[in-house]
């Protein structure tokens, strides 16, 4: 395996990674709460992309920038019904 493929597959294990963490904690949160908790949906993405690039710095930021996406967009997702009822 070549190098290039060996950092196209890291990128992607980042990006597969973020998507697993906020669409099981959004399923979580929609499955314990009778509302859906956007906020903390948002402000727990927020908090952990926030101490992933204190501690790293740029190394992940592939992770960090699909984190908030993916919670941006699960967040839509969930609360679909409050825009459009």
């Amino acid at each position: 395996m070549t190098q290039y493929n060996l950092e196209e597959l890291k990128l992607l294990n980042q990006v597969i990674f973020a998507l697993f963490i906020v669409a099981d904690l959004a399923l979580g949160l929609f499955y314990y709460n009778n509302e859906f908790p956007w906020f903390a949906l948002i402000g727990s993405s927020i908090g952990l992309a926030i101490i992933v690039l204190c501690w790293t710095g740029k190394k992940y930021i592939y992770f960090i920038a699909f984190l908030l996406v993916y919670t941006i967009l699960f967040s839509l997702v969930y609360n679909w019904h409050s825009f459009f009822h």
